[in-house]
C-alpha cells in the first residue's frame, strides 16, 4: 500500500512538473508571438516619432506662405470639383475614375480632407503636406529600428531623412503630395508584414493589415508598386526562407500593384519615349548621386540622351550587373542587400512609364528611406570597434552630413520662396526647355496683376515691392515706382513701365524655350506669346501665335492639355477679332470655342455664352445702323 501511495505521489508530482513546463513554454511562446517588431518601449518610440514630426514641421514652415503652384495645383486642387465636398458622388468618382491622367484616390482624399478644413486656402494644404512628410519621417525611425534593432541607426536615419535636400520638391509642391501619401502607408505596411512574419495567434491579421496599407500606398502613387520585392528580399536574405515558400504570400500584393498600374498606365499620355537600357543606367547613376545629398536639386532636368547599339548593349550588361551585385552581399550583409534592392526597384516605376522627366527629385522620396537607413547603419558599423566612443563618433559623423544636407535644403527652399518663382533659379541649373516656358508663364500671370491687363488679380504691396526690388535692383525708376505705391497709386505711369518689363522678361523666356525645345511638343509657349501680344495690342501677331498654338496642340498627347488649349486659342482669336472690331469673326471663334468646350464636357470658360450674346447684340445694332 505504501508503495502504491508513493507511486501515485510520484505520478502526481510528475504531472505537476509537466504542467508547469507546458505553462512555461506557453508563456515563452506568448512572449515571442506578441513581441513587437519595433524594439524598446512603445512610449519612447512614440515620443521620438512625434519629435520627428515636429522637427519636419519646423524645417518646412517657410513654405506655408508659398501659395499654389502654377503647374498641376490648379487641376489637383483649386479647379478640382471632386474635392470640395465629402459626399457619395465625389467619393465614388475618386475611387472609380482616373483623374488628370492619373489614378491616385488616396492622394485626392488627402486634398478633400484639407478642403473640408480650410477651403482653397494654400496655407492649409502646405501645412498638411508638411505634416504628411513629418509622419513619414516618424515611420522612417520605426522602420530603421525594426530592420536593424539599433536605436542610434534609427534616429540617425530619421535625422538624415528629415533634412535630405531631395525631398524639397515633394514637400513644397502641393501636387507632389502623392509621394508623401504613398510613403506614409507603405512604411507601416512593411512594419505590419514584419510583424506577420513573427507568427503567432494574430499573424493573419497583421498580414491583412499589411496588404490593406499597401493598397492604400499604391493608391496614393504608383511609385511604391515594386515594394513587395523588399518583402521578398527580407524573406530570402534575412530570414533565409525558401523562395517557393516566400512567393505565395506576395501574390496578393502583386495583384493589387498590377491592377493599379494597369489603370495608371492606361491614363498616362504617351510621350513617345521608348525603353533604352543606356538611358536607364544613366538615370540610375544620376538618381544615386542625387540620393547622396550633394547633387544639383532642381525642379526639372534634361532626360538622359539615348545611345547607339553598342551603348545599348553596354547598358543591358550594366543593368544586369547593377541588379545582380547585391546578391554578393546576401550572406555577410543581408540587410544592406535588402536596402539596395529597395532603392533599385523603387526607381523602376518612373522609368517604365513614359515620362518626359524620368529623373526628378520627387521620384526619390521613397527610395531615400532605404538610402538613409543604409548610410546610418554603415556609419554605426564602421565605428562599432571604438567601443564606448562608437556612439559619439557615429553621432558626430551623422550630424556633419546632416549639417551639409540641411544647408542645401534651406537654400533650395529659399528658391521656392523667390518672388520671381522657383523657375528663376532653376533656369540657371538646368537646360530643360520646360523651365523657361514655365518661367515665362509665371511672368505672364504676374504682368496681369499690374496696370490694366486682360485678367487682373490682386497682389499685395509687400509682394510688389519685393518683386520690383529684385527685377529693378539697379534701375533708376525703382524709387519712383515705390513712391507711387507708397502714395496708394495703382496703375500709374511707372507701374505700367514695370508691367511691360515683366512682359519683356516673359517673351525672353519663351524665346529661350523655343530655341531649346527641339522636337518637344510645347503649345503653351505659343499660346502665352499670343496672350502677351494681345495685352500689348499687337493683334495681327497675336493671331499668328494663336494659330501656331492650334497647329502645335494638335500633336499634344495629353488630352486635357490639348482640349483646354484648343478652346483657349479659339477664344484668343475671338478676342483679337473683337478688339479689331471684326465682331462677326469674333462671334464665329467664340461659338467654335463654346462648341468645343461642350464637346469636351468641360467648363473652363463659363462666360462664353454671355460673350456670344454680347457680340450678337453688337452685330444686330450695326445692322440697324
Amino acid at each position: 500500500m505504501a508503495s502504491k501511495k508513493k507511486h501515485k505521489k510520484i505520478s502526481s508530482s510528475r504531472k505537476q512538473q509537466v504542467r508547469k513546463e507546458n505553462e512555461e513554454k506557453q508563456h515563452v511562446r506568448k512572449r515571442v508571438v506578441f513581441k513587437p517588431v519595433v524594439p524598446g518601449r512603445w512610449t519612447i518610440n512614440a515620443f521620438i516619432f512625434f519629435l520627428f514630426v515636429i522637427v519636419t514641421l519646423i524645417l518646412y514652415s517657410g513654405d506655408l506662405r508659398l501659395g499654389f503652384f502654377a503647374v498641376d495645383d490648379p487641376q489637383y486642387v483649386t479647379n478640382n470639383p471632386w474635392i470640395r465636398d465629402i459626399n457619395a458622388k465625389n467619393l465614388n468618382f475618386i475611387l472609380s475614375e482616373p483623374y488628370f491622367a492619373n489614378f491616385s484616390p488616396m492622394h485626392l482624399f488627402s486634398y478633400m480632407l484639407d478642403y473640408s478644413i480650410g477651403g482653397a486656402d494654400a496655407y492649409i494644404f502646405h501645412f498638411s503636406s508638411n505634416l504628411w512628410a513629418g509622419i513619414v519621417a516618424g515611420f522612417v525611425y520605426l522602420v530603421g529600428f525594426a530592420l536593424t534593432g539599433n536605436r542610434i541607426v534609427a534616429i540617425g536615419s530619421a535625422v538624415l531623412f528629415v533634412v535630405h535636400p531631395v525631398h524639397v520638391e515633394a514637400v513644397a509642391w502641393i501636387s507632389s503630395r502623392k509621394d508623401l501619401v504613398a510613403a506614409a502607408f507603405a512604411l507601416p505596411s512593411l512594419l505590419a508584414y514584419m510583424q506577420y512574419r513573427r507568427g503567432g495567434k494574430f499573424a493573419l491579421r497583421w498580414y491583412l493589415l499589411s496588404l490593406v496599407l499597401f493598397l492604400f500606398a499604391v493608391s496614393g502613387k504608383l511609385s511604391v508598386a515594386t515594394f513587395p520585392i523588399v518583402f521578398l528580399a527580407l524573406d530570402l536574405f534575412v530570414e533565409k526562407r525558401p523562395f517557393l515558400k516566400s512567393l505565395p504570400d506576395k501574390i496578393p500584393f502583386i495583384i493589387a500593384a498590377t491592377a493599379i498600374a494597369m489603370v495608371v498606365a492606361s491614363t498616362q499620355p504617351q510621350m513617345g519615349n521608348q525603353p533604352d537600357a543606356f538611358v536607364l543606367v544613366k538615370a540610375a547613376i544620376q538618381n544615386l548621386w542625387l540620393l547622396s545629398g550633394f547633387g544639383n536639386y532642381v525642379l526639372y532636368r534634361e532626360a538622359p540622351e539615348p545611345g547607339g547599339s553598342l551603348l545599348q548593349l553596354t547598358g543591358i550588361v550594366l543593368l544586369l550587373l547593377l541588379f545582380a551585385a547585391p546578391l554578393l552581399l546576401r550572406r555577410r550583409l543581408p540587410m544592406i542587400a535588402v536596402l539596395i534592392y529597395w532603392m533599385l526597384f523603387a526607381f523602376i516605376p518612373s522609368q517604365i512609364l513614359s515620362f518626359t522627366h524620368p529623373v526628378t527629385d520627387r521620384y526619390l522620396f521613397f527610395p531615400s528611406v532605404a538610402f538613409v537607413i543604409m548610410i546610418a547603419w554603415g556609419i554605426v558599423r564602421i565605428f562599432q570597434k571604438l567601443g564606448k566612443r562608437a556612439v559619439l563618433a557615429s553621432a558626430i559623423l551623422i550630424l556633419v552630413i546632416a549639417f551639409f544636407w540641411t544647408r542645401t535644403t534651406i537654400v533650395y527652399l529659399n528658391e521656392w520662396k523667390d518672388p520671381r518663382s522657383v523657375w528663376f533659379a532653376a533656369a540657371k541649373k538646368s537646360t530643360d526647355p520646360a523651365i523657361p516656358q514655365n518661367l515665362g508663364s509665371f511672368y505672364v500671370d504676374l504682368s496681369r496683376r499690374f496696370g490694366s491687363g486682360t485678367q487682373p488679380a490682386s497682389i499685395s504691396r509687400e509682394e510688389k515691392e519685393r518683386l520690383a526690388s529684385l527685377i529693378w535692383v539697379d534701375d533708376s525708376r525703382l524709387p519712383k515706382l515705390l513712391s507711387e505705391w507708397a502714395s496708394g497709386q495703382q496703375g500709374g505711369t511707372i507701374e505700367k513701365e514695370f508691367q511691360e518689363q515683366i512682359r519683356s522678361l516673359a517673351m525672353d523666356a519663351f524665346g529661350k524655350a523655343l530655341q531649346t525645345k527641339g522636337n518637344r511638343v510645347m503649345p503653351g509657349i505659343y499660346y502665352n506669346r499670343g496672350s502677351i501680344l494681345l495685352d500689348r495690342g499687337d493683334l495681327e501677331n497675336a493671331k499668328q501665335e494663336f494659330h501656331a498654338t492650334l497647329e502645335e496642340v494638335s500633336k499634344e498627347s495629353f488630352g486635357e492639355v490639348r482640349q483646354q488649349l484648343t478652346v483657349y486659342s479659339y477664344v484668343g482669336l475671338g478676342i483679337s477679332e473683337w478688339k479689331g472690331s471684326n465682331y462677326t469673326g469674333a462671334k464665329d471663334w467664340f461659338i467654335k470655342a463654346d462648341n468645343a468646350q461642350r464637346q469636351y464636357g468641360a467648363n473652363w470658360l463659363p462666360g462664353l455664352a454671355n460673350d456670344i450674346k454680347k457680340l450678337e447684340q453688337i452685330i444686330a445694332s450695326q445692322v440697324k445702323q
